[in-house]
């Protein structure tokens, strides 16, 4: 159905959206519960080819028989699973956003949501698992030959995994204003907030993983596919009512 367009002279800043697409959306719950399943199908797709290109049998039996050995129980969420995960996410919101709302502008929107949120994804990501691999690799130089990691030489891979962190929100949000300035005519962008964070759960996953794989910290970042899924639910809600013009 077509949604009216609504405050199409609102005058704040653009930048990436970290509210709450759901309680903000101005669809009825039918059309949100079809955005959501159309977010868990993008997001459970990406998962699939990620398995199927490892060699994992996709078959369900097979999966819950052996659920400890399953992909989704081995994969280490680096930059190429997030990455994919968070498309699938964002490509499925967008599918179901244009399904409920034909209106041109308001798909236009999602779409810009949609170039949005993949580089928000992407890009911090990408620093947190290079920065955790270089601060491993300076931490190789206290360990010696045949000993255990120690505190003192996982220091380093836990500062540039969380610095990495920090690099790739800001230099996210750069992107995201670089996107907004040149490809929509947006404005001249914000600086990095503190709410920016609080959309990188799956970020703070990762670099705690990178950090130590194992016990509690992988139980959480089997999570991460899910964390991805406010992205699509963002995509998919976004329209010309409840975004920065």
């Amino acid at each position: 159905m077509n949604i009216s367009t609504v405050n199409m002279n609102m005058t704040k800043s653009p930048g990436f959206r970290h509210n709450n697409p759901w309680a903000d959306s101005p669809y009825n719950m039918p059309q949100k519960l079809l955005i959501a399943g159309t977010t868990a199908l993008g997001v459970a797709g990406s998962m699939a080819l990620l398995a199927k290109h490892k060699g994992y049998s996709l078959a369900p039996k097979k999966m819950l028989k052996n659920i400890k050995n399953s992909w989704w129980n081995k994969v280490e969420f680096d930059e190429i699973p997030v990455i994919t995960i968070g498309a699938g996410s964002c490509l499925g919101g967008l599918a179901g956003g244009c399904i409920v709302d034909k209106d041109k502008e308001n798909r236009k929107a999602k779409l810009r949501e949609t170039l949005l949120q993949i580089a928000n994804i992407s890009i911090p990501i990408i620093f947190v698992v290079y920065a955790a691999k270089l601060g491993k690799n300076l931490g190789k130089k206290y360990l010696e030959k045949g000993s255990k990691e120690t505190l003192r030489t996982k220091l380093p891979k836990a500062i540039f995994g969380i610095g990495g962190l920090f690099a790739g929100v800001f230099s996210a949000n750069i992107v995201a204003n670089k996107i907004n300035e040149k490809i929509f005519n947006r404005g001249k962008g914000r600086p990095v907030q503190a709410s920016d964070f609080s959309a990188h759960l799956d970020d703070f996953c990762v670099a705690a993983q990178q950090i130590h794989d194992g016990g509690l910290v992988h139980a959480i970042s089997r999570l991460v596919p899910v964390a991805l899924m406010v992205a699509g639910s963002e995509v998919g809600n976004t329209c010309t009512s409840n975004v920065d013009s």
